[in-house]
């Protein structure tokens, strides 16, 4: 028998959460739950696994579950499977709507001494795995992610939805304290902020610019690094491709620029993601994104919300006057 997972929450991400474990040889898929009941039904059918009547139910026949349920119901689903049993966890990013209700989630997994990953998704694109191995020592880093607006994730603002992707990542490339940031960001058609554009300035002088929208007109996941050896690194996450380049500076001579490109092939990130974590739960290691890590991306992105919200009011104080 493999390791028992089940699946809370199987809308239009936890669905794939469903099958993708399914899929993977070490896992016996023990089935779904959701509070819709004809959609677990549905998704368990398309499956051929059980549908579960309560959270109880799944908690009791697991060893690990995955949950992706809407972010403000992190912490009492949580809570609801402690209640019951100790599995280990794959929680969705982010790791909860507010600081608060995120502690209380890494205090609970601390205490179980259960593995918790969270599904910061984009750590698992080769071609940002390359730019990690690479070990770059950023100047300056560019992220865009903008995507037309759909009704998904629309329940927190843009930067707890989308930008927290990149502001993770920056995080773990830059690796040192925040120093200062400004931010603008407007809402445009939800009553929270759809766009923002953030400069993030670090302890060790590394600049970062993101922007994240959900009204644009065009899907864009473009990521660029500048560090301080003379390399340029150049990452389109939808198409995998990775562009390169390395300054050479010799006395007398002009500079010299090497240039390459790679294109990473395609793999389902959903399915490496999870992949690992059952392996980490299998070897009992530290999972690759952790609970740590998506409290310390949770508390950059609403700092970032927080002063977008602040930027638009005094823009909003300035156009009454």
């Amino acid at each position: 028998m493999g390791l028992r997972v089940g699946v809370i929450g199987v809308g239009y991400l936890g669905q794939h959460h469903a099958r993708v474990l399914s899929e993977i040889p070490d896992v016996d898929m023990t089935g779904v739950y959701d509070s819709d009941q004809g959609r677990a039904h549905e998704v368990a059918s398309r499956l051929r696994v059980r549908t579960h009547p309560s959270i109880a139910s799944l908690v009791g026949e697991c060893d690990a579950v995955s949950v992706v349920t809407p972010t403000m119901t992190h912490m009492p689903v949580i809570e609801e499977i402690f209640a019951i049993g100790k599995p280990h966890l794959f929680l969705e990013k982010p790791i909860a709507d507010t600081l608060e209700n995120a502690q209380r989630i890494l205090d609970l997994t601390k205490k179980a001494g259960v593995i918790l990953q969270i599904g910061h998704i984009e750590r698992f694109n080769p071609g940002l795995e390359a730019i990690l191995e690479a070990r770059p020592k950023p100047a300056y880093i560019e992220a865009q992610r903008l995507s037309p607006f759909g009704l998904r994730g629309t329940d927190v603002p843009v930067v707890v939805d989308l930008m927290i992707h990149d502001i993770d990542i920056i995080l773990t490339l830059v690796n040192s304290p925040i120093a200062t940031m400004r931010v603008v960001g407007t809402p445009v058609i939800t009553p929270h902020i759809d766009i923002a554009n953030a400069w993030i300035e670090f302890e060790n002088g590394c600049l970062a610019q993101v922007l994240g929208s959900r009204v644009s007109m065009e899907k864009l996941r473009k990521f660029r690094v500048f560090d301080r050896e003379g390399r340029y690194f150049s990452l389109n996450f939808e198409t995998r491709e990775l562009s390169e380049a390395r300054v050479t500076l010799a006395p007398g001579a002009l500079p010299k620029i090497d240039r390459g490109k790679r294109v990473f092939e395609a793999e389902e990130p959903l399915k490496k993601e999870l992949k690992s974590f059952v392996a980490s739960i299998l070897s009992r290691s530290p999972p690759k994104v952790t609970g740590e890590e998506g409290f310390r991306a949770l508390q950059v992105a609403l700092e970032v919300n927080r002063l977008a919200e602040e930027s638009l009011k005094r823009f909003q104080q300035a156009s009454t006057v």
